[in-house]
């Protein structure tokens, strides 16, 4: 897990990290490592443009441009800064670059370059870019090859992620040790793209909380969470998951979840739908136990049993609002003795009826921001001036886990905040939050713990996102190759239990 920290946080965690030892020259070093291993196998090293400042940021730069250098790369430097701001670490490697003949050049024709490094100003940022660091990042903008963002896009608060004046819109960003609250909200959530989260072993125990909470991010060392398949196991073994999807006609909710499912590791997985379902269902995944109704009243008992033999329960994919659908949760509610995810038609209902979630097990709910609003009364405007706030808030309020999709998921049982960092614009396709759905109940039957089956299993899905946007774009990608792309994921993981 990696912490999500202010610049205030990680200006005390790389004081703290200096003092025990380790001097800044080292810190900074490892940075500029990172940025080049970052970029050395992705991109095209012809001609390299790095554009520093004057802060520590743009020492982490002209390391950058030293290493290129020094591996044989055409790299140029062009300054923006000012001469007499130049800390004493960006000083000195100002002057390690004009001792190695790196040519500094000023206003460059940006067409020449293969690759830009923003260096501009980093963490630090408070006020709108003036001067040369303006035209600097507005060029940056207009030109044509990728840029790379060193710790956070130039012009982005690290703290809001909002932008007082120009921005860098990067391809990628390498932050270093933690993820900083500006890459999850307002601008910098789009500016800092597919973000590096660099480890250069600082000591990030040193955060203080300053404001209730310390949200961290899961990533792949997290995986190994996910506890092992024992030899002696069998489909018992990772439990019965119940999936409560699809009304009449609308099976396709149905089968995704119930495939996400299993493909993240539940050993049986039951699909309770209408009647007209049925025969799509059993053909698109017969591996599936598919039961069904026609109408909820008259086949009471067939969801009775259904529920009696689950270990998880999901409810809510494309079941509607109708009457059935009313009495298929308020059911589901009242007999339910396990685990339950809710999502989708099922909070619209529950919203709808003021239904109280059921209590004495784990709750999980899936909201997307609309469905957040109607569950808490609350304007969507409202919800997003702090995302995390309003997920823990109602998480609190309700005593369950509440999994909020916002565009970086915020999951939070009221108490841990975990904020999804995998997954971007090629997930946003109808269908992908039945996946989610299907994936945490996979995590859960597999043995996680609730709150470990709702952040790992949106890392996981975010993921296979990223496999299928890597394969073919942000455009193309459909809910069901999020799917096959799950395996791919977790070969990776290797659980201890």
């Amino acid at each position: 897990m990696k912490k999500i920290l202010t610049a205030t946080q990680m200006k005390e965690c790389d004081h703290s990290t200096i003092a025990m030892g380790t001097p800044s020259s080292v810190l900074m070093q490892r940075a500029a490592n990172a940025v080049f291993s970052a970029v050395k196998d992705k991109y095209d090293l012809g001609n390299t443009l790095v554009i520093c400042g004057s802060g520590n940021n743009g020492g982490d730069g002209l390391l950058v441009a030293l290493a290129l250098h020094k591996e044989g790369h055409c790299c140029d430097v062009w300054y923006v800064g000012e001469d007499h701001a130049m800390t004493e670490e960006t000083e000195s490697r100002y002057n390690e670059a004009l001792d190695a003949c790196i040519t500094f050049v000023d206003e460059p024709e940006m067409s020449e370059y293969t690759l830009i490094i923003d260096a501009v100003f980093g963490t630090g940022l408070c006020f709108a870019p003036e001067g040369k660091a303006r035209a600097a990042i507005n060029a940056m903008n207009s030109s044509e090859c990728p840029v790379v963002s060193v710790d956070i896009p130039s012009g982005i608060s690290a703290d809001t992620g909002e932008a007082p004046g120009a921005y860098v819109i990067a391809d990628t960003t390498v932050t270093m040790q933690a993820y900083k609250r500006g890459h999850t909200k307002c601008a910098g959530l789009d500016a800092s793209g597919r973000i590096i989260c660099a480890d250069l072993g600082i000591d990030t125990s040193f955060a203080t909380d300053t404001d209730g909470m310390m949200p961290v991010a899961i990533d792949d060392g997290d995986l190994s969470l996910i506890p092992r398949r024992k030899r002696d196991s069998n489909k018992g073994t990772f439990g019965r998951v119940l999936v409560i999807a699809g009304s009449m006609g609308m099976c396709g909710a149905a089968y995704l979840s119930a495939a996400a499912a299993y493909r993240t590791g539940a050993g049986i997985v039951e699909i309770f739908t209408h009647e007209s379902n049925r025969v799509i269902l059993q053909t698109l995944l017969p591996e599936a136990i598919v039961s069904t109704y026609e109408s909820i009243i008259h086949d009471a008992d067939k969801l009775r049993y259904s529920i009696e033999q689950a270990t998880v329960i999901v409810i809510g994919p494309g079941i509607g609002k109708d009457y059935n659908a009313r009495v298929l949760v308020r059911e589901t509610y009242d007999l339910t003795d396990a685990p339950i995810i809710i999502d989708a038609d099922a909070l619209n209902v529950t919203a709808m009826e003021g239904l109280d979630f059921p209590t004495d097990v784990p709750v999980i709910v899936t909201p997307h921001p609309g469905e957040l609003s109607r569950l808490t009364g609350k304007s969507i405007k409202a919800l997003s001036r702090d995302t995390w706030r309003s997920a823990m808030d109602y998480a609190r309020e309700k005593d369950i886990i509440c999994v909020s999709k916002f565009a970086r998921t915020v999951i939070t049982d009221g108490e841990n905040v975990f904020v999804n960092m995998s997954g971007g614009p090629s997930l946003s396709k109808g269908g992908s939050g039945d996946v989610l759905t299907g994936v945490i109940a996979g995590m859960l039957a597999s043995g996680l713990s609730p709150i470990g089956a709702a952040s790992i299993g949106a890392y996981v899905h975010g993921r296979a996102g990223d496999i299928t946007a890597e394969r073919s774009g942000d455009y193309s990608p459909l809910a069901r190759d999020v799917i096959d792309a799950l395996g791919n994921v977790l070969k990776n993981a290797r659980g201890k239990k």
